[in-house]
């Protein structure tokens, strides 16, 4: 497993498979911002729910207007960049997300099209198994590129994401991955968060939060 954790090895691997910082980070933000307006009377889901579809909405919104694509089989939202030949899904993902000590899991179970996405990008020249039950084989097709997925984290308090590489399915949660991009907050030039215990390469940055009324 690759992880670039650092902003430089992050801009640089970003860089290569063709996706902008920028929106990544905007992306984020928005789905943090409207998380914390979220009051005690909404559904208990709800902050969650608008943290991902907000992220989602954002990176689109920037996205397409650079010439990427949506798609939605089956209510999986994708990004899509036919020049590049990459996509990309927004998922929420477990507190082990942009921690390099820790592999993270998406939050919630998934059905067909994240363990398409698996397979898929574990494949060579869009071949697969013949004994493939029919149903994933044709989610497979359907996938036309790698997917990766912008793993996100979102709390009242932090925020944190990588796009990384998904490889490895169990139980429903993807649980491996071969490439892992931590994506620095765009006020915290200092790239990702340390966990306890860890290496820091530079200062903390206090970053003000508006807490949820």
């Amino acid at each position: 497993m690759a992880i670039y954790d650092t902003p430089a090895a992050a801009m640089a691997k970003l860089h290569e498979i063709g996706v902008p910082l920028e929106p990544l980070q905007r992306a984020i933000a928005a789905g943090h911002v409207h998380r914390i307006s979220c009051t005690e009377n909404h559904a208990p889901f709800f902050p969650g729910t608008t943290a991902w579809a907000y992220t989602l909405s954002s990176l689109r919104d920037d996205l397409l207007r650079l010439g990427w694509r949506k798609a939605d089989p089956a209510n999986f939202s994708l990004i899509i960049n036919d020049k590049r030949k990459i996509q990309i899904v927004v998922e929420s993902g477990d507190d082990g997300t942009r921690l390099r000590h820790l592999s993270p899991r998406t939050k919630s179970l998934k059905g067909l099209y994240l363990e398409a996405t698996t397979l898929r990008n574990r494949l060579k020249d869009d071949l697969f198994p013949e004994t493939l039950e029919k149903p994933l084989q044709r989610a497979i097709k359907i996938l036309e590129y790698p997917t990766w997925i912008l793993l996100i984290h979102i709390t009242d308090e932090e925020y944190r994401a990588e796009l990384s590489l998904p490889d490895a399915l169990k139980d429903g949660h993807v649980t491996g991955w071969s490439d892992r991009i931590f994506i620095p907050d765009s006020d915290d030039p200092f790239g990702a968060k340390t966990a306890p215990g860890e290496e820091d390469s530079g200062p903390d940055v206090d970053v003000p939060v508006r807490r949820k009324l």
